[in-house]
C-alpha cells in the first residue's frame, strides 16, 4: 500500500513541478542555470549550454557559447565531435522532475531529454514562430531520406526529424515553424522513430528511480520536491560510464573533485541508490594516485585522468574515502566490496599512520583543505582523517582483523593532537601555521592560528561524529561560528571571503556571500541537537534561493540572488539530500508516547516513594 501511494505521489510531483518554479524567489536576472548535464545512466552524457548569460564571462574565462548541446560523451569513445546549436535567445531554463531540461524563449519552448538506458537524445519543440537548429560535425553527413540523415562519427549517429532540413558541408540545418516538432539523435544505434513511446519510457524510468529513493521523514512538499530534484541533479552530474561526478556543469568546475564527489556518492547511497554510489567508490579505489595512499585533488570528469596541474593535494579525500566506503558497507552489508577495495584501504591507512608518526605535532601534513585558499594545518582535514581512521577500525572489526586496535590507537593520538592544537579559547581555529618563538636565547617551532580563523568548515566534521554535538567544544564552536558568519539568512565561509567578489570570480556585489553547503552544515548540526524547526527554516532558506530548485554554490550577500558562475553545484544538492534524510522530527504519536512514558514514570516513582514511607513508618 505504501509503495502504491508513493508512486501516486511521485506522479503528483511531476504534474505539479511548475510550482517548484513559481515558489523559488531569487532575482529573475539569475534565476536560471547557464549550464546543465544530462545522461542516460549507462554510457552517454550531454552538456547543455542553456543560453542564460554569465556576468563578466570574458573576465572569468567562460567560453562564449550560444544555446546548444555540446560535449556529447559516449563511454569508451569519449567526446564525439558533434554540437547542436539553437537559434534562440533563452529567457528561462530549468530541470523538471521528469529529468527533462526546458528552455524558454520568445520562439517557444524546447525540451531536451535522454531516456534512461537508451541511446537516444530527444529534442522536442513547441514553437510559436520559425527558428533553426544547426547540427555540426567535422565528418560526413549523408542524406538517407526526407526525415533521416546519417552522420559518420564514431560511433555513427542517426538524426531523424519531422521538420524540413538541408545539408550544407558538415552542417545539417533543421527548420521548424509554428507548431510541435521533434529531433531524435540515435547514438550508435538505429533510429527509434517512436517519439511518444520514448517520452513515456522516460517518464516511467524516472518515476521508478525516484520511487526507489528513501523517503525523508515528514518533509514539507516543497522541500520534498527539492530532495528529488537534487537527487536527479547528482545523478545527471555523474559520468554514467566511469562513475566520476562533475563538481558543477559550470565549465570552471567541470572536473571531479574527490571531496565533492565523495559527498555526492554518500548522498546517493543514503537515499538508497547503491549502484550509483558503488560505481564511484570502485572508480576511486582504482584511480591514479599522487603517491601511495594520496589522491590528486581532482580528475578529468570525462576520462578519469588526474589533473596534474592542480598543485598541492587535498588530504581530506583520504578520510572521506574511508568514511564513504564504510558507510556503503554499513548500508548494504556488502563484505565482498570491502575485500575488493582492501588494497586501497591499506595504502590510505599506511600513509595516515606514517604521517602521524613522523609529525612532531602528530598531525597529517599541511594541505590546501576544503576552501583551497592557503597551505596550512587545517581542522577540516585533520578531523575528517580522524573520522576516516575510525571508519577503518570498524571495517577491520567487520572483517575480524585483530589489528583494528592499532588503528584506534593512532586515531586517539590524532584526536588528542587536534584538540590540543586547534582549540582556541572558545572555538576551533580553522587553520594553523608554523611560527618560531624566541625565548631565553632559544627558539621553538610552534603552531598558531592563521587569520581568519573562525570558519564554517569546522562544523561539518563535528556533525559527522568527530565530537558529540552537545559537548562543550561543539556548542561553543557553533555559537562563535554562527555569531560571526550568519549573513542574509545563510552562513558565509569565513570573514571577508572575497572569492566571488574580487579574488577569482566577479558575480557578487560584496564580499562574504553565504554558501549553500555551509548553511546546510549548520542545519545538520541543529538536527543533531534535535532542533528540527530551526533546521527546517534553513532548508527553506536554501530552497528559496535556488535557481528553479537547482542549488548554487553561493548567494549574493546584498541582493540574495544565486551567484551564477558556479551553479548548480553538485555538492550543494548532495548536502541538501543528506540534511533532508537526517530530518526526523518527533511525530505527534511519538510525542504522545513519550509524554505517556514520562507520566507513567512519575506515577511509578510516586508509588515507590509512598511505599517506602509506609514501610519506614511500620518500622
Amino acid at each position: 500500500m505504501r509503495k502504491e501511494f508513493f508512486t501516486i505521489f511521485i506522479m503528483f510531483l511531476f504534474l505539479t513541478s511548475p510550482l517548484l518554479i513559481i515558489s523559488a524567489k531569487p532575482s529573475s536576472q539569475y534565476s536560471s542555470p547557464s549550464y546543465l548535464l544530462l545522461n542516460n545512466w549507462v554510457n552517454q552524457s550531454i552538456w547543455v549550454v542553456t543560453g542564460i548569460p554569465i556576468p563578466n564571462p570574458q573576465l572569468n574565462g567562460f567560453p562564449l557559447y550560444n544555446t546548444s548541446i555540446r560535449n556529447l560523451y559516449v563511454g569508451k569513445y569519449g567526446i564525439v565531435n558533434l554540437t547542436v546549436n539553437f537559434d534562440v535567445l533563452t529567457t528561462s531554463a530549468y530541470l523538471n522532475l521528469n529529468n527533462t531540461i526546458n528552455l524558454i524563449s520568445a520562439n517557444g519552448n524546447i525540451s531536451i531529454l535522454t531516456p534512461p538506458n537508451t541511446p537516444y537524445i530527444l529534442i522536442l519543440f513547441n514553437t510559436n514562430s520559425s527558428t533553426s537548429i544547426y547540427v555540426k560535425t567535422n565528418t560526413t553527413i549523408l542524406h538517407v531520406n526526407s526525415s533521416l540523415v546519417r552522420i559518420y562519427t564514431i560511433p555513427v549517429i542517426y538524426i531523424s526529424t519531422n521538420a524540413s532540413y538541408i545539408i550544407q558541408n558538415n552542417t545539417e540545418k533543421i527548420i521548424v515553424y509554428k507548431g510541435k516538432w521533434f529531433v531524435e539523435l540515435s547514438v550508435g544505434a538505429q533510429p527509434n522513430f517512436n517519439i511518444s513511446g520514448l517520452a513515456k519510457l522516460n517518464e516511467m524510468e524516472i518515476g521508478k528511480w525516484l520511487n526507489s529513493s528513501k523517503l525523508p521523514t515528514r518533509l514539507p512538499t516543497n522541500l520534498l520536491k527539492e530532495y528529488y530534484l537534487s537527487l536527479l541533479l547528482i545523478k545527471d552530474d555523474q559520468n554514467p560510464y566511469l562513475g566520476t561526478f562533475a563538481a558543477s556543469p559550470s565549465p570552471i568546475y567541470l572536473y571531479s573533485w574527490v571531496r565533492d564527489s565523495a559527498f555526492s556518492a554518500m548522498a546517493l547511497q543514503l537515499a538508497g541508490h547503491y549502484n550509483s554510489a558503488l560505481k564511484f567508490w570502485l572508480w576511486l579505489s582504482n584511480a591514479g594516485q599522487l603517491q601511495s595512499g594520496v589522491w590528486y585533488t581532482r580528475y578529468n570528469f570525462y576520462d578519469g585522468q588526474p589533473d596534474t596541474t592542480f598543485g598541492i593535494p587535498e588530504l581530506d579525500g583520504i578520510g572521506l574515502y574511508e568514511m564513504g566506503v564504510y558507510q556503503y558497507y554499513n548500508l548494504t552489508g556488502n563484505v565482498t566490496f570491502l575485500k575488493q577495495i582492501l588494497p586501497t584501504i591499506y595504502k590510505s591507512v599506511e600513509y595516515q599512520i606514517e604521517m602521524i608518526n613522523e609529525s612532531r605535532y602528530h598531525l597529517l601534513p599541511q594541505d590546501l583543505s576544503v576552501w583551497e585558499d592557503r597551505e596550512a594545518y587545517h581542522f577540516w582535514t585533520e578531523a575528517i582523517n580522524d573520522l576516516g581512521l575510525k571508519s577503518v577500525a570498524e571495517i577491520y572489526r567487520a572483517l575480524n582483523f585483530s589489528n583494528y586496535t592499532t588503528i584506534l590507537y593512532y586515531e586517539k593520538e590524532l584526536n588528542q593532537s587536534i584538540i590540543g592544537n586547534f582549540w582556541n579559547d572558545n572555538y576551533f581555529a580553522s587553520a594553523l601555521g608554523v611560527s618560531v618563538v624566541f625565548e631565553g636565547g632559544k627558539s621553538e617551532t610552534i603552531l598558531s592560528p592563521e587569520p581568519p580563523s573562525v570558519d564554517s568548515a569546522t562544523l561539518l566534521p563535528i556533525n559527522l561524529g568527530y565530537l558529540p554535538p552537545t559537548s562543550n567544544y561543539s556548542v561553543s564552536n557553533f555559537e562563535i561560528v554562527n555569531k560571526t558568519l550568519l549573513t542574509t539568512g545563510g552562513l558565509a565561509r569565513f570573514p571577508n571571503d572575497m572569492y566571488h567578489y574580487s579574488q577569482s570570480l566577479y558575480d557578487a556585489t560584496s564580499p562574504e556571500p553565504p554558501w549553500i553547503i555551509t548553511t546546510l552544515f549548520e542545519a545538520l548540526y541543529l538536527e543533531e541537537l534535535g532542533k528540527y524547526n530551526e533546521a527546517l527554516n534553513l532548508m527553506n532558506w536554501v530552497y528559496d534561493h535556488s535557481q528553479h530548485g537547482l542549488l548554487p554554490e553561493a548567494i549574493d550577500p546584498k541582493y540574495a540572488y544565486p551567484l551564477p558562475t558556479t551553479s548548480p553545484l553538485t555538492w550543494s544538492s548532495a548536502m541538501f539530500d543528506i540534511v533532508a534524510l537526517n530530518y526526523k522530527p518527533v511525530t505527534n504519536s511519538q510525542s504522545t508516547t513519550l509524554t505517556g512514558y514520562y507520566v507513567l514514570g512519575i506515577m511509578i516513582a510516586i508509588v515507590a516513594i509512598i511505599s517506602i514511607i509506609i514501610i519506614l513508618r511500620r518500622r
